[in-house]
């Protein structure tokens, strides 16, 4: 890539300082092919925005988010040559991890699971009665006073138990798991694998919330 064209991306992401933004305007008051390039990308910029935003918005799968991060973490001092190189990686990311990834679990016990995957939302906002990829079991306070949830996510192949931690769901038991035929309004706890069940022994204090007191403990944001 030019550093004409990485001064432009950079321009379009906003991404300059001060002075780099301002010495750059002066080279486009001054250069009308630089102006038109600009506008161009902003134009592509705004294309993508509309076609891939609501693809963005969408809760994520726990295994592609720490994919992605691997990746990203590999990557950090590369830059992708276009805008429509960024298209490209974003359709054939999602579309190829969705399917290639392996089926074993991604997650170690203690691992803080990022907010906006699709087990840490469901963990949220989920409750035990509600259908999804994600289907929430058991929901108890531990000896330690924290809300735990037991889960099993199909997406994943995941089941486990998560506790509330003042920021984030961390994740206590996590095992392999994959769904089997069953009707749909069987409860998630009843196909719980036993060494997630054995967590929840050795951690629950009292007796797990009934539906009224799960509602509740969600509706306060598990405080």
């Amino acid at each position: 890539m030019t550093d004409r064209l990485n001064r432009v991306m950079a321009y379009v992401d906003d991404e300059l300082d001060d002075g780099a933004r301002r010495a750059f305007e002066a080279e486009m008051a001054a250069d009308p092919a630089l102006a038109a390039e600009v506008a161009a990308h902003r134009e592509l910029a705004g294309r993508l925005s509309a076609a891939y935003g609501p693809l963005l918005d969408e809760a994520v799968p726990l295994r592609l988010d720490l994919a992605a991060r691997t990746a990203n973490d590999q990557a950090r001092s590369q830059r992708i040559g276009t805008w429509a190189a960024v298209a490209a990686s974003l359709v054939v990311g999602v579309v190829a991890g969705r399917f290639a990834l392996a089926p074993e679990p991604a997650v170690a016990v203690g691992t803080d699971l990022p907010a906006r995957t699709e087990l840490a939302m469901a963990l949220d906002r989920q409750l035990a009665t509600e259908p999804g990829v994600v289907r929430i079991g058991l929901t108890f306070r531990d000896t330690q006073g924290r809300y735990c949830r037991t889960f099993q996510s199909a997406t994943d192949r995941l089941a486990g138990l998560a506790c509330r931690g003042p920021a984030h769901w961390r994740v206590m038991t996590a095992t392999a798991w994959s769904p089997a035929a069953a009707p749909e309004y069987r409860m998630a706890a009843s196909a719980t694998p036993p060494e997630v069940l054995a967590a929840v022994d050795r951690t629950l204090a009292g007796e797990a919330l009934d539906s009224q007191q799960e509602k509740a403990a969600r509706d306060a944001g598990w405080r």
